[in-house]
């Protein structure tokens, strides 16, 4: 009750939503017309005004706080679990809960062994995108976000001794309470391609790191002609560097220690007005040689 909702009533009113006068009075009249905003937008319909309908009907309410968790906003984790050499299992399923206490959606790398792949099955209510040799698997909580679709693409082969194949999984996810629609990427790298330390395989190495930026930057340009926003994780296997130049925004930083000293490890995203990042942290509380990458978004 009152000049919020008396805005509220004018705006719907101005767009035939409302029926009945503008009495400042949040009634079922007024719900039935959000719900039809809402329907008009393709959201899910509640009758509920979040932060989403304040914002575009410049209503002006008390939305959520800048990095909150409220309506269209979730959290992204990038986690590698180490598994050369393994690590004992109340390691891993340690490191696989604690990532998924932090995080919506979660890319992982390094789940090779198969007990790896079985703790994050274990993990309660969360689904899983994790075909059979993924490395590179997808989760997400099933109670906010809904499969629509899925794939690997193959970046380059592998070598014996050298390096597994090397893929970027993605999964196209739909949010259960706003209804948008988004692409999380994720992804390993070829290590040892830019160490200090000077291996036969050096050129080989360089030249499969190159190309893997160079068809994934071609996946991102195919997701983004799409209209879809897109988050991307991964072990890149390179420090403190931009591995797109500009395509991405950087949101976990490229200077913040994910690997011991170095940065390796990333969450960023494809620049689009309805994807926005709001905070970045670093979790260091792991028995992987890995830290956690935390970045909370908002998506409307």
């Amino acid at each position: 009750m009152g000049a919020p909702v008396r805005k509220l009533e004018q705006q719907l009113k101005q767009r035939g939503l409302l029926k009945g006068p503008v009495d400042s009075f949040f009634d079922a009249k007024t719900k039935a017309a959000v719900t039809k905003f809402e329907h008009r937008h393709g959201w899910k319909e509640n009758g509920i005004v979040g932060e989403r309908i304040s914002k575009l009907l410049e209503l002006g309410l008390a939305g959520t706080k800048p990095g909150a968790k409220g309506e269209g906003v979730f959290d992204v984790v990038s986690m590698n679990v180490k598994s050369n050499p393994e690590m004992s299992q109340d390691k891993v399923v340690h490191d696989v809960r604690r990532a998924a206490r932090s995080g919506d959606i979660i890319g992982w790398q390094e789940i090779g062994p198969e007990r790896y792949r079985q703790a994050i099955r274990d993990l309660p209510g969360f689904d899983h995108f994790m075909p059979k040799g993924l490395q590179t698997p997808i989760s997400w909580k099933s109670k906010d976000w809904k499969l629509l679709d899925s794939g690997v693409e193959r970046m380059h082969g592998g070598e014996a001794k050298i390096s597994p194949n090397r893929n970027v999984a993605w999964v196209k996810l739909k949010n259960k309470e706003t209804g948008e629609t988004m692409i999380h990427m994720n992804t390993h790298l070829v290590s040892g391609a830019w160490n200090s330390k000077q291996q036969a395989s050096d050129p080989w190495r360089k030249a499969m790191w190159n190309q893997h930026i160079e068809k994934m930057g071609r996946l991102i340009e195919r997701f983004e002609r799409q209209g879809h926003p897109v988050t991307i994780t991964g072990d890149f296997n390179r420090n403190h560097f931009k591995a797109f130049g500009n395509q991405v925004a950087y949101d976990s930083n490229i200077h913040v220690g994910t690997h011991g000293g170095s940065t390796l490890d990333y969450v960023m995203h494809a620049r689009n007005e309805a994807l926005k990042k709001l905070s970045t942290r670093v979790d260091d509380h792991f028995a992987s040689d890995h830290n956690a990458v935390v970045v909370r978004y908002d998506l409307d």
